[in-house]
């Protein structure tokens, strides 16, 4: 079996993560397990918020809205290379992100074009077409990439949250599980955004997922 690594995708570090646990740099007996935790936590946080964190550079085809907002799929919005609408590239002092690009939010002041068409009686429109083409780059540097020149941006709560539910799994895989297990594995970790996630860790989802109306 291999050496369990960190993903790309991964929230935190090892070494902060030990030192959260009590854990000395010296003592690796838990690391392979601590790495593939890191991991799952990680991609479960991403299921809950329905995003990408790691900044990394993106092509999306979108449907112009009819309005000033086009949202993209993830954020925060770092910086956009170029918007086109049906092929032509649209004049970039024309949108900004600076308002609501850190909720992956394009703003132009005289709309996105919606491109439709009517049909029935009352001409009601129809799902117009994705005629507009985004290549943007978002998300945030994280613990493992940062640098001194380009230090993690991630924020401090997302961080912490990941922590958290590795000593909370970490707890229980050292104990046995709950009472009354007589064992209990990693492969039975699983964390279930629902009405029984402790109201902490939902609020940190709650505070960086989208809600756009």
């Amino acid at each position: 079996m291999g050496t369990a690594t960190l993903r790309t995708n991964a929230l935190t570090t090892l070494p902060a993560l030990k030192a959260v646990l009590g854990l000395s740099d010296e003592d690796t007996g838990s690391d392979g397990i601590l790495i593939q935790l890191i991991n799952q936590a990680s991609a479960s946080i991403e299921r809950a918020l329905g995003r990408k964190l790691r900044r990394s550079s993106y092509v999306e085809k979108r449907k112009g809205t009819g309005s000033q907002y086009l949202l993209v799929e993830h954020y925060p919005i770092v910086s956009v290379a170029y918007i086109k609408q049906a092929g032509e590239e649209i004049d970039p002092g024309l949108y900004d992100i600076a308002t609501q690009g850190n909720a992956g939010v394009i703003c132009k002041d005289d709309g996105w074009t919606y491109y439709g068409y009517p049909q029935g009686l009352t001409g009601d429109p129809v799902a117009g077409s994705r005629n507009i083409e985004v290549q943007y780059t978002a998300g945030y540097i994280l613990p493992w990439e940062a640098t001194e020149e380009e230090p993690s941006d991630l924020p401090a709560d997302l961080e912490g949250l990941v922590q958290e539910m590795v000593q909370y799994a970490f707890g229980r895989l050292e104990t046995g599980g709950s009472a009354g297990l007589k064992a209990f594995s990693i492969s039975d970790v699983r964390w279930e955004w629902s009405e029984d996630t402790p109201s902490s860790w939902q609020d940190v989802i709650d505070r960086h997922k989208r809600v756009w109306v």
